[in-house]
Formats: C-alpha cells, structure tokens, sequence
C-alpha cells in the first residue's frame, strides 16, 4: 500500500483522536485530521509535519488505516508522537487506497465500489 461532501464521523467509523500537539490545521472534523468523500474518492488528511517521512509509520488491516510517528531527540528519548485511526467505509475499495505526502500533510484516498449507494 502506498501512500466536496464532509462526512460526520458516524459515517466514517473513525472516532476523534488526540493528538499530542497542537493542530495546524483550521476547519477539519476532528483534532488531528479532515476526513471527506469528494464524489466518488473518500479522503482523510492528517497534519505530520512535526515528523520525518520515515518517523512516520502507516499501516492497513480490515478496513482500518492507522498512522503513527515518534519523533525521538538527541539522547534518544522520545520527544513528540502522533496516532490517528480511521476506519474505511463499507462503501470503498480497500485495494484502492494511495498515499502522498506533501509539505507534510499525509493525505489518504480510496474509491467507492461502483453501484453501492450509502
């Protein structure tokens, strides 16, 4: 696995999570990302630019997409993480999920399974 409409957090199964750290971001859904279905693509970003790429950790089992960073300082302790959750809607093809990472913003999309209506 590689890298409109808002959605109320009942449709997407993902619950709000809290991050360790301020939010950047301004009008998303839930303290540490946005999560939207943008016609037939359902998308969720997350803010992850207190991290480097390879601090940051995205895993995807059962429909369930989660992101984890530690940020660890000189002396080895661990100095900032971040976890979110998402659960995928029913309605979307897990297959067709992609990443990207920009300027620090992990962005996350996946298609809806032609004719199932939601």
């Amino acid at each position: 696995m590689e890298k409109g409409q808002g959605i109320s957090p009942e449709d997407s199964g993902s619950p709000p999570q809290k991050a360790s750290r301020e939010n950047k971001f301004t009008d998303h859904s839930y303290p540490t990302g946005k999560i939207q279905l943008i016609g037939d693509i359902f998308q969720f970003t997350v803010d992850v630019s207190e991290f480097s790429p390879e601090d940051v950790i995205i895993t995807s089992s059962n429909n369930l997409i989660e992101v984890h960073a530690e940020k660890f300082g000189e002396d080895g302790a661990v100095t900032n993480t971040f976890s979110h959750k998402c659960k995928l809607p029913s309605h979307v093809d897990p297959v067709s999920v992609t990443m990207t990472n920009e300027m620090g913003v992990l962005t996350v999309k996946a298609h809806r399974i032609p004719n199932v209506c939601i």
